[in-house]
């Protein structure tokens, strides 16, 4: 079907054309907004309600770029509007306090894999009230000290995944039972993994203080060989609670990405399936 045939079309029926194709595949989302004035205006909010902002390569830089080049563009409003979800990864500090400047009603957070403190500390004292956030629990730490998750930053929070080592992680149990609405929880931590009894008495208040909680997913980051070897077997061996599942998994910048676009390989979707199945 030809742009001029679908001009013939009723508005509403071209409308929902042009919204389904866009949401069906980003890349056509891309293309669709050259199409018409009137298109763009139709799948803007589309492109933008998921963005990924990455550094580095011939391709990343140029949505980034072009992403920068909108804020200086468009209204601060329409990036309250539009964008809820966003990635970034491995952005440099001064892009990101910009992002997040417009960015202000996002749900869904995540930054991979290092965020310097003083972003942390902007975003955290921002207005920004996530339902979702992905972040490297050292820079969400005050001092060395746990996060205050008492701050209306969090309070909102239904899914937290930090990336840290097992033993920080751990050292936070009893700050978790400060996050109300809290129903799934994630740690990414590099080996060496230990069920000594700190780090199961940690394990244990959070299951056990989290009133809410229905998932707690351990990512260990392990090598080819540890994954050969059944190391994350061994871990899911040590704990009992059905709520917990472990997953092996390596370190990979495309693989987090990707799950912003696959709901199949989202990583609460996986872990409910398999609670689901036990």
């Amino acid at each position: 079907m030809s742009f001029t045939s679908l001009s013939a079309l009723p508005f509403e029926l071209e409308q929902d054309i042009f919204q389904s194709a866009a949401n069906a595949d980003r890349r056509s989302a891309l293309s669709l907004a050259l199409v018409a004035r009137r298109v763009q205006l139709w799948v803007e909010p589309i492109i933008y309600n998921r963005v990924a902002l990455q550094y580095g390569g011939s391709e990343s830089a140029r949505v980034l770029e072009g992403f920068m080049s909108a804020i200086k563009t468009k209204p601060a409003s329409f990036f309250a509007s539009y964008v809820k979800t966003l990635l970034l990864s491995d952005i440099p500090a001064c892009f990101v306090m910009e992002i997040l400047a417009v960015c202000t009603c996002l749900t869904d957070l995540r930054v991979w894999p290092y965020t310097p403190s003083a972003v942390t500390r902007f975003v955290v004292a921002s207005s920004i009230r996530p339902i979702h956030l992905s972040f490297s629990a050292e820079y969400l730490a005050a001092h060395g000290s746990a996060p205050n998750f008492g701050l209306p930053f969090y309070q909102e929070l239904t899914h937290l995944e930090l990336h840290d080592t097992w033993g920080q992680l751990m050292s936070w149990a009893p700050s978790f039972a400060m996050l109300p609405e809290l129903t799934h929880l994630a740690f990414a931590f590099g080996s060496p993994f230990s069920c000594g009894s700190i780090a199961s008495y940690g394990l244990s208040a959070i299951l056990a203080n989290c009133a809410k909680l229905k998932v707690c997913i351990l990512r260990c980051v392990l090598s080819e060989d540890e994954l050969r070897f059944g190391q994350d077997a061994a871990i899911a061996h040590s704990i009992v609670d059905p709520r917990v599942v472990v997953v092996g998994w390596r370190r990979s910048q495309a693989r987090w990405t990707g799950s912003l676009w696959n709901e199949k390989a989202n990583l609460w979707n996986q872990a409910e399936a398999i609670i689901a199945a036990r």
